[in-house]
């Protein structure tokens, strides 16, 4: 498998899809916080604010940046037959798609750590007030946004297994995060009810009351953390059980 990771490594980091990706991540942080300071000059208000344009990226916009790029890619190595080659080679169908799995979580932590990075650096520079932040909450609440998008991660591979050509996976993994919108929408609601509470939990960051910031208290991280991770594990299986059986000539 190290074989496979080396050898496809190069071929995502040539690709302009990546680079695109990681401009829109940085200029979307930096908006983030800068719509928010154009409105209010208040700075103890900037951070719980713009981490409101924070949980909305991540929601809506991440989950397509997270399978975005591993979908585009990989689908060309079935028109571009590179998937027969690395058969002739004798690598085996789990271990290509371990190698996938391995190299786009790398790049999906590298976009989030950007998209972080740029945030709390548009926050510094404005001066942000983040006295009486809760930093143990912030570490939480971000870790379980990062779960949430290496799930998207594991769905993109699914899709890409069970769609019989390239249109097809990206449609169907479109459709998907825009069915999801209003789920999303309707989790943020303080008059949920318990199911949709509890759903809440696997498409955004855990129930939060409608009042999400990072610096928000989670309830009940490590259920949110053992569904989204179940989630993600039961898409891998699903992926692979596809791919074995997925026909490609």
């Amino acid at each position: 498998m190290s074989k496979l990771i080396y050898a496809d490594i190069p071929r995502v980091l040539k690709s302009k899809i990546l680079y695109l990706i990681l401009i829109l991540t940085a200029f979307i942080g930096v908006a983030s916080v800068t719509t928010v300071l154009l409105e209010s000059e208040d700075k103890a208000a900037l951070f719980p604010v713009a981490s409101n344009n924070f949980a909305m990226f991540m929601s809506v916009m991440m989950p397509v940046f997270s399978g975005g790029l591993s979908i585009m890619l990989i689908v060309a190595e079935f028109s571009g037959g590179i998937i027969r080659n690395k058969f002739i080679m004798g690598h085996s169908r789990t271990s290509i798609l371990m190698a996938w799995g391995v190299i786009y979580t790398f790049f999906t932590i590298l976009t989030f750590l950007l998209y972080v990075g740029v945030f709390f650096i548009a926050l510094l520079a404005a001066g942000a007030d983040f006295t009486g932040v809760d930093s143990g909450s912030v570490i939480v609440n971000l870790l379980i946004v990062l779960l949430f998008s290496l799930k998207f991660q594991m769905f993109s591979f699914l899709m890409i297994c069970i769609c019989p050509d390239a249109k097809t996976a990206v449609i169907c993994y479109l459709l998907n995060n825009i069915t999801l919108v209003p789920l999303m929408l309707a989790s943020l609601s303080d008059e949920n009810s318990k199911a949709m509470q509890f759903l809440s939990r696997i498409f955004i960051f855990g129930y939060t009351n409608g009042e999400y910031t990072l610096s928000t208290e989670p309830d009940k991280p490590w259920l949110t953390v053992l569904l989204i991770a179940l989630l993600a594990a039961v898409y891998m299986v699903l992926a692979v059980l596809y791919f074995n059986k997925k026909d490609l000539k």
